[in-house]
């Protein structure tokens, strides 16, 4: 059902034609761009992006588009689309606090909002954070819960902290968090805003307290286990809120070549709990809005759902996607959706009903 869409992108109004995604087998969905992006806001709704880059975007354009899933129908529908020009975006996170998405794109940040009533995406403003280097590009961009502060990373290896203002007006630089290190590749914040974590290239995790400046590098998390054979690099970074109010972090982590691994981990760095997910490398990995599951999307094209912060596995599908799962989200009450490169998303509904082939593991 293609149906004709009002886009909005800064001073600029785009007419294009948007469809529903292609229902395929068991939970698989085809959509007309790479997924290289993919989040949800903790309810129905979540966003992908994704498309040919800088050079093929009239061939395939670069895009974001927003999914509404209806558990008890199973049905998916795009209910709004923004074409991004020449840009791609890369990575996509949603802020609860104040409903708005940040797209990490280039060397920047796009702040996006989505209006459901009138079918919408609109990019409210973008600011440039990385740049050093010959192409500098941004990799990951997260509000703090409370939508005071954004964190951002990218090629240039540094962490840097933002004071958010409200759209139009751009962030102001508040600080740089420890010293210059290989490409970060994800950030996050503490529930209560006051802690923020970078994992980078090197293989290592740090985090610090936002409001004090030492020590220069946080506290530093180095990732062992006996399953890897040599350096395990920690890929992802998620804080755990916890009835102590402890600092307590989920690492996505792997060897060179796998396998992958998620840890938990206390304050102090001191590894808690272990599971081996899958014998190929980590992925993606998100927490649902109760922090009581975490989806891993593998590698291998498959994904795994996990208690949190128990890791005690509840489904683990077999190979969803020809190409790794790009991105990992919780919708609804029980959905995990992954999307990929081959241009597919997949949506796994443990509630019954709509889902793929997994595999049960009784614990």
């Amino acid at each position: 059902s293609a149906r004709s869409s009002c886009m909005r992108d800064g001073p600029r109004v785009q007419f294009f034609a948007m469809g529903d995604p292609a229902a395929g087998k068991g939970g698989t969905y085809y959509v007309p761009f790479p997924v290289l992006a993919l989040a949800s806001n903790g309810g129905e709704i979540f966003c992908t992006a994704g498309g040919g880059g800088s050079t093929a975007n009239k061939e395939v354009p670069n895009v974001v588009h927003a999914q509404s899933y209806r558990e008890e129908t199973g049905k998916l529908s795009t209910v709004a689309a923004l074409n991004t020009g020449k840009s791609l975006v890369v990575s996509l996170t949603h802020c609860p606090a104040n409903d708005l998405w940040l797209a990490s794109s280039r060397n920047g940040t796009k702040v996006l909002s989505l209006n459901l009533a009138q079918n919408t995406i609109t990019e409210l403003c973008e600011w440039p954070t990385e740049s050093e280097g010959k192409e500098p590009e941004q990799n990951v961009a997260r509000f703090s819960p409370d939508a005071s502060l954004i964190v951002t990373g990218g090629t240039d290896g540094l962490v840097k902290v933002w004071k958010a203002e409200k759209p139009p007006a751009l962030p102001v630089l508040m600080r740089t968090c420890g010293t210059k290190t290989k490409e970060i590749l994800d950030v996050d914040f503490s529930p209560d805003s006051k802690f923020v974590a970078a994992c980078d290239g090197a293989g290592g995790c740090r985090f610090w307290e936002v409001a004090k400046e030492d020590p220069e590098d946080g506290v530093v998390i180095n990732y062992t286990s006996s399953a890897v054979k040599g350096k395990v690099f920690i890929k992802l970074v998620r804080f755990l809120p916890t009835e102590s109010g402890k600092v307590t972090l989920v690492l996505g982590a792997s060897g060179p070549r796998g396998p992958a691994l998620v840890g938990l981990f206390g304050p102090d760095g001191t590894k808690l709990k272990e599971v081996n997910v899958d014998k190929q490398p980590i992925k993606s990995m998100a927490l649902d809005s109760s922090n009581t599951r975490l989806v891993v999307g593998l590698m291998c094209g498959a994904k795994a759902v996990y208690t949190c912060p128990g890791l005690k596995l509840i489904k683990k599908t077999k190979e969803l996607h020809s190409l790794p799962a790009q991105g990992v989200a919780f919708v609804g009450e029980g959905t995990a959706v992954s999307g990929s490169g081959d241009r597919d998303l997949h949506l796994l509904n443990m509630k019954g009903g709509g889902g793929a082939p997994f595999c049960y593991f009784f614990i």
